[in-house]
């Protein structure tokens, strides 16, 4: 990755759209310069976002480090929730298909595609298309 910006110049340098960040500092986002989100939604209650220069976004597109403790229950369950340790790292170039779902902790490598309605639940391998629920390796993008 390039760089990381701060807030007021992500504001400037990025396509963002009207991307939301909910759950956490803003300061857990890093986005470099060149991304495209659009109507993206960034979960930060459990961990951090990068987002690598000139990956893009379809539309609602959510990355979700958040999460709640299942073995908890009623109002317990609902405030169960870790601080920190499901980061979601997306690399340079990749392209995340509309209603993608992205959960932490994962990253996403350099160049890989997510299809539309796919749910991430583990790590991309740089250049691979996933697709599904969850989602699957289902080819590979190659330069010519």
């Amino acid at each position: 990755m390039a760089r990381s910006a701060t807030f007021g110049q992500l504001i400037r340098e990025t396509l963002s759209g009207h991307y939301f960040v909910f759950g956490g500092p803003q300061d857990r986002v890093e986005i470099a310069s060149g991304v495209v989100l659009n109507d993206a939604l960034l979960n930060v209650s459990s961990g951090g976002i990068t987002i690598g220069e000139h990956t893009f976004f379809g539309h609602g597109v959510s990355l979700l480090t958040g999460t709640h403790d299942i073995a908890q229950f009623g109002l317990a369950r609902q405030r169960a929730i870790p601080a920190e340790g499901r980061d979601i790292r997306i690399g340079r170039g990749a392209w995340i298909s509309s209603n993608a779902t992205v959960l932490g902790p994962c990253s996403i490598g350099d160049d890989a595609v997510v299809a539309a309605g796919a749910v991430v639940t583990q790590d991309v391998p740089p250049g691979a298309i996933v697709a599904g629920v969850p989602a699957k390796i289902v080819g590979s993008c190659k330069q010519a």
